[in-house]
């Protein structure tokens, strides 16, 4: 099985986490612990530090670093072993990622003082394709902000929940990599923070935070907008419908005085009883709305219709 040795460090990459080869090079404290049975049907981080012998500490555990949105199974996971001798890890796989250069890896490995810089390169190699990720999600949700503006409607809110599902995601990876972060120090000691490779790592993890509370807080504006949104839409509805029922009210209520059935009606046997009652509807209609117009409770709704009016016939030109 691959084991590449440095300058100043040892690196196992063995095929998977559950072969024999791997739980040889673990000691044997650790290859009785639960981890690796934890770790078969994992969906969570799983990290465990053991400082009990100074000199000795050692880090294990296993870390989500790849999440696919749609599939709830579909996941890349980094199993690994830390040891100031050794740093043992699975198979990555490189071939899916072209952001995580393998021959860039190791070039940059031949400079690590030590099995914690190796993790950290390799951590910050994850975090770096993660970022371009990150990128990429950052330009879908610019186009989703001008959606919203341009055309809102169910799709604009469907994909709005998307995102907000995918920002879940990309915290709960980072959460994992901020927990590497800390862990470090706490088992290896405050020198860690001067090793340039944690730098580094720790500043990206720290600015991979930073872009998805800055989306979070993006997305959460967004709802929030579409919320004022349909509120705004649902009170312009009801208020129309008010409006044009009330405007309405002097035809049904004449039409249903009119339209009973007793006997004596003198009404019915007026010669201009029919233009008469044409001339009252029309005149009540007519008082109704210039009440309701003086109130001013029928002006916004007559400027967005001429406004619809006017946007439809921009767009046919």
């Amino acid at each position: 099985m691959p084991k590449y040795t440095f300058r100043h460090a040892v690196w196992h990459e063995e095929d998977s986490e559950k072969g024999s080869e791997f739980a040889r090079l673990l000691p044997e404290q650790i290859q009785q612990h639960s981890w690796r049975d934890e770790s078969k049907d994992m969906t969570v981080n799983i990290l465990h530090a053991d400082t009990t012998i100074p000199g000795e500490e050692k880090v294990w555990g296993s870390l989500i670093y790849r999440h696919n949105p749609k599939d709830k199974k579909d996941m890349k996971t980094l199993h690994f072993y830390l040891s100031k001798e050794i740093l043992l890890t699975n198979r990555l796989d490189y071939d899916e990622d072209e952001d995580m250069d393998k021959k860039k890896i190791h070039a940059h490995m031949e400079h690590a003082g030590s099995t914690a810089e190796l993790l950290m390169i390799l951590l910050g190699a994850m975090t770096g394709s993660l970022l371009h990720k990150i990128d990429v999600f950052e330009e879908r949700l610019n186009n989703l902000l001008w959606e919203i503006k341009e055309k809102n409607n169910r799709n604009t809110l469907a994909e709005i929940e998307n995102v907000r599902h995918e920002i879940l995601l990309w915290k709960n990876i980072i959460l994992g990599f901020s927990e590497m972060k800390m862990i470090m120090p706490e088992t290896f000691g405050k020198g860690v923070h001067e090793d340039p490779e944690y730098y580094r790592t720790a500043s990206r993890i720290d600015r991979m935070e930073m872009l998805i509370n800055a989306y979070e807080n993006e997305v959460n504006n967004m709802v929030d907008m579409e919320n004022v949104v349909a509120n705004y839409r649902g009170n312009e509805i009801m208020k129309t419908l008010t409006v044009l029922t009330t405007l309405f009210t002097p035809v049904m209520a004449f039409g249903a005085l009119w339209g009973m059935n007793f006997k004596y009606m003198p009404e019915l046997d007026w010669t201009f009883g029919y233009p008469g009652s044409l001339i009252l509807i029309v005149l009540s209609t007519a008082f109704l709305y210039f009440y309701l117009r003086n109130k001013g409770w029928t002006g916004d709704i007559l400027q967005t219709l001429r406004k619809d009016s006017n946007e439809q016939k921009n767009r046919r030109k």
